[in-house]
């Protein structure tokens, strides 16, 4: 369907020539363009062919009435949102008003029209039509921007990885090659230089997967994240055998997601849990649902060192930490990346906590095909 990205256009229907030239000289004066049909075929025609802020579609038309009209309008996915104003010769009566707002035509004008009610009506239509494309281009361009600032962190964080290994490989070579030379202040600024360059790594691969993320398609099937948690729950724990932390799930909770994301999005914040717990004996984290006005809410909740809730806003920000490097280790990339998992699939996110009280993180994800509001909510959980 194409549309003039500059003057909005509306369409006239009248069986009668005269009718069409009383309406285009009363709103010639708008700004718009003015397309003409004297049958409903043709009107069903142009609708195809073009974009319109409104039609003004008279009632009684031979072969194919005013509601034939809006109705097959209504029926196709392309034409079903044109605002319908019906013109009418007909005398105002329950009949006629009923049909017209059955049909989905938004407002009925009876004939002869005041000139001014018909502009001011018309006038409506062109400004929200205007609005809508000024949003639609905004839009358009803010999704081209994100990509593109997308493609620029791939393309700078890749390309960083080789200086980055020239770097590590050079420290290495001074180490071993030259390391009888060093005194002990020597080693330490080789370790540091190497420390460095490994958290550089980290820090360039989480900008990789914060791209990336963004950047594939997604292939949504339905995936038990309860599986997944209970697997990731498994991983950490054998990681660090001697830890104590009870980890307690829902069972049987599903959501409609790309089963990869589903797996970093979970990895994010069973991690984030696992690490913000070790130093809380015993650690406890809990994967379930709640039900909120009438949602199924996920939700991750730890006991561990929580946060202070005034700079709740910053969590998901890149980069953004709340805690130093040196008492809980990470990027600052791992809930940025799981908020943009989430909205990917039209799911939000959000937190509760305080310090040293722990911290929940809610999120919502489509769920399940034949999932009822509630499935896996408040039932006994179980242990990896």
């Amino acid at each position: 369907m194409e549309a003039d990205a500059i003057t909005p256009a509306v369409l006239l229907v009248d069986d009668r020539e005269a009718n069409l030239t009383a309406l285009e000289a009363q709103l010639q004066s708008l700004g718009c363009r003015l397309v003409f049909a004297t049958n409903g075929n043709d009107a069903l025609r142009q609708l195809l062919k073009q974009e319109f802020a409104v039609v003004l579609l008279d009632v009684q038309m031979p072969s194919m009435d005013g509601f034939e009209v809006a109705e097959l309008a209504r029926s196709n996915p392309a034409t079903r949102d044109v605002p319908i104003i019906f013109v009418t010769a007909s005398h105002e009566t329950p009949d006629t008003i009923f049909g017209t707002y059955s049909s989905g035509a938004v407002d009925l004008l009876f004939k002869p029209i005041n000139p001014f009610v018909l502009r001011s009506k018309v006038r409506v239509f062109l400004d929200l039509y205007r609005e809508r494309r000024r949003l639609a281009d905004e839009i358009t361009a803010h999704r081209q921007t994100v990509a593109e600032l997308d493609a620029f962190s791939y393309s700078v964080a890749h390309d960083l990885r080789a200086p980055l290994r020239a770097m590590r490989g050079f420290a290495e070579i001074l180490r071993e090659d030259h390391g009888l030379q060093l005194d002990e202040p020597g080693h330490e600024l080789v370790r540091e230089i190497l420390g460095s360059a490994q958290h550089m790594g980290s820090l360039i691969d989480a900008l990789l997967a914060l791209a990336r993320v963004s950047r594939g398609p997604l292939s949504p099937q339905d995936v038990s994240l309860s599986a997944l948690v209970h697997d990731e729950g498994a991983r950490l724990a054998a990681a660090e055998p001697g830890r104590r932390v009870e980890l307690t799930l829902a069972p049987d909770v599903q959501a409609h997601v790309d089963p990869a994301l589903a797996r970093t999005l979970l990895q994010n914040l069973l991690g984030n849990a696992w690490k913000f717990t070790a130093r809380t004996t015993p650690g406890r984290i809990q994967f379930g649902t709640t039900q909120q006005e009438g949602e199924t809410v996920l939700f991750v909740r730890d006991n561990g060192a929580g946060f202070d809730p005034a700079y709740a806003r910053k969590l998901f920000a890149p980069f953004q930490r709340l805690h130093k490097a040196d008492e809980f280790p990470g990027t600052g990339i791992g809930l940025a990346t799981t908020q943009r998992i989430i909205r990917r699939h039209g799911g939000r996110i959000w937190a509760e906590g305080a310090v040293g009280q722990g911290a929940t993180f809610y999120f919502t994800l489509p769920p399940a095909s034949g999932t009822l509001p509630g499935d896996g909510e408040d039932r006994p959980g179980s242990e990896p």
